[in-house]
């Protein structure tokens, strides 16, 4: 197993239950991918850098995983369809 990151900038203007909801679906997959959390980390709502659908805020989540690098591909497909998820990257840690 790999350690990596999992960056999320979640849709802002979701309510606390949606948004838990999300938070709840990202975990789910990446249970059936085999990826075990071991750091949840929630920021909650920041002004980005530039803005993502007319938005000037998004909800930022991070989370530590051990994971086999090869179901990233499959997760990817997965957050894609997720409207409210605007962004994410899976950054490998270590060497």
């Amino acid at each position: 197993m790999v350690n990596y990151e999992l960056m999320l900038i979640i849709n802002p203007s979701l309510s606390e239950d949606e948004n838990k909801s999300v938070l709840e679906s990202v975990k789910s997959t990446l249970a059936e991918e085999s990826a075990k959390i071991t750091k949840e980390d929630i920021w909650g709502e920041k002004k980005m850098a530039y803005k993502i659908n007319k938005s000037e805020k998004g909800f930022y989540v991070l989370f530590e995983l051990e994971m086999d690098g090869t179901s990233i591909e499959k997760i990817n497909g997965i957050f894609n369809l997720n409207q409210d998820i605007w962004r994410y990257m899976f950054v490998k840690q270590g060497s």
